[in-house]
C-alpha cells in the first residue's frame, strides 16, 4: 500500500496514537463505522493501512439513519463501493432515527447517537459469535482533536462536572478514537493525498444543530477575541481532566470496596464521611454494580446525585430516620439503619 507523504506523515501520528493509548490489540476485530465523511473515510484507509503492523480483523458498518433520504443512499454506496474496491466486509444498516428520535422523546443528534452505538455494538456481538478473536472486539470512531475540543465547550456551557470536561476519551469501554490527536484540516489533507472518495453531509452546516453551531460560529468568534487557536488547549485541559478524573475515580473504587457489607448494601456513615467529590463516584460505582439488568445500569443523573447525597447526610445525622428515592428504570434508592441500597421493581 503506497502512501503519499502528507498521508504517511499523518498515518503514522495515528499510529503512535494506536500504540501509546493501546487501541488495536492483536488478533481482534475491529468494527469501524463509516458514514462516508472525510474522517471516516480516512480512518478506513488508516486502518488498512495499520493492518501491515498489527494483525486484526477489519469490519466497516454504514448506517442509513433516514434523515437525508436520498442523500443517505448516496452515502451508503459510496462507502459500499470503496469497500468492495478494497475486499474490505461491509455490513450496511437501515434505521428510521427520526422517528426513534420522535419516539423517544430525544433530540435527533442524541438518538442518532443511541442508535449508531446500538447498531455498531449489535454488529460487532454477531461477528463474535461466527469467530472467537482473541483480542475481543472495539468498534473505531472517527472523532478527532477539533471534536474533542467542541465536546468540551458543548459540556462546559451544560454545566458539566470534571469528567464532562474530558470531552471525547481514546479509549471509551468498547469504542476507541484512533483520530483524536489530528486536527480535521490535516484529515482532508492526506485525504485528498490519498484521492480518497468522500461526501459533504450538508446538515453539518446547518444551525439547527448545537455542535455545529460551536464549530462554525463559536469557535471562530473565541479565535477571534482571544487571537490565538483555543483548540489545541481546550483539548489540554480534557487530558488534564482525564488525569484528575481517572485518579478519583480510582480512589472511589478502593473506598467502594470497603463500604460494601456483606448483604451487598452500602455503609451509609462510610458514605457520608467522604468528600462529595469520592461520595459521588462510589454513589455511581454502586449503582452501576448492583443493577444486573438486560438494558444495563441506569447512570445517576447530576442532580439525582445531589439529592442522595443531601439524603445522606440527613439519614447518617439523624435528621431522618429513613429516606428513599425513585431514580430511573423503576429502581428506587433506600437508606435505613446505617445502610444503603438499590430495590428494583422488576
Amino acid at each position: 500500500m503506497k502512501i503519499p507523504p502528507p498521508a504517511f506523515r499523518v498515518f503514522e501520528k495515528i499510529s503512535a496514537t494506536c500504540g501509546r493509548q493501546e487501541l488495536i490489540l492483536p488478533q481482534s476485530l475491529i468494527v469501524a463505522g463509516v458514514s462516508g465523511g472525510v474522517d471516516s473515510m480516512l480512518l478506513l484507509s488508516f486502518l488498512q493501512y495499520y493492518q501491515q503492523k498489527t494483525a486484526f480483523d477489519l469490519l466497516a458498518c454504514h448506517l442509513n439513519h433516514g434523515i437525508r433520504k436520498g442523500e443517505a443512499d448516496l452515502d451508503e454506496a459510496l462507502v459500499k463501493a470503496y469497500c468492495d474496491q478494497y475486499s474490505i466486509p461491509f455490513v450496511p444498516v437501515r434505521e428510521d432515527v427520526p422517528a426513534f428520535a420522535k419516539g423517544s422523546g430525544l433530540g435527533l443528534e442524541e438518538a442518532g447517537r443511541m442508535v449508531r452505538r446500538q447498531v455498531f455494538d449489535r454488529v460487532a456481538a454477531g461477528y463474535e459469535e461466527k469467530k472467537a478473536f482473541r483480542g475481543g472486539s472495539r468498534i473505531a470512531l472517527a472523532h478527532h482533536l477539533d471534536d474533542r475540543a467542541e465536546s468540551i465547550l458543548m459540556h462546559m456551557g451544560r454545566g458539566a462536572g470534571l469528567r464532562g470536561l474530558i470531552g471525547i476519551r481514546y479509549l471509551d469501554g468498547p469504542l476507541i478514537r484512533p483520530l483524536l490527536d489530528i486536527r480535521r484540516d490535516e484529515l482532508v489533507e492526506a485525504a485528498r493525498a490519498l484521492g480518497l472518495p468522500w461526501r459533504e453531509d450538508a446538515s453539518n452546516l446547518s444551525d439547527a444543530f448545537l455542535r455545529n453551531r460551536i464549530r462554525l460560529e463559536l469557535m471562530p468568534a473565541w479565535e477571534k477575541t482571544l487571537g490565538y487557536d483555543p483548540a489545541p488547549l481546550l483539548v489540554r485541559l480534557g487530558a488534564l481532566a482525564e488525569k484528575d478524573d481517572d485518579a478519583l475515580t480510582s480512589l472511589a473504587a478502593d473506598h467502594f470496596r470497603q463500604l460494601r457489607l456483606p448483604d451487598g448494601s452500602l455503609s451509609l456513615t462510610g458514605l457520608a464521611a467522604l468528600p462529595e467529590a469520592l461520595a459521588s463516584r462510589v454513589l455511581q460505582q454502586y449503582c452501576g454494580w448492583s443493577q444486573n439488568r438486560e438494558s444495563g445500569p441506569q447512570p445517576l443523573s447530576l442532580a439525582q446525585i445531589e439529592v442522595l447525597t443531601g439524603l445522606v447526610a440527613s439519614v447518617t445525622s439523624g435528621g431522618k430516620k429513613e429516606a428513599r428515592l425513585s431514580l430511573a428504570g423503576g429502581i428506587t434508592a433506600l437508606m435505613r439503619d446505617g445502610r444503603l441500597w438499590l430495590e428494583d421493581k422488576a
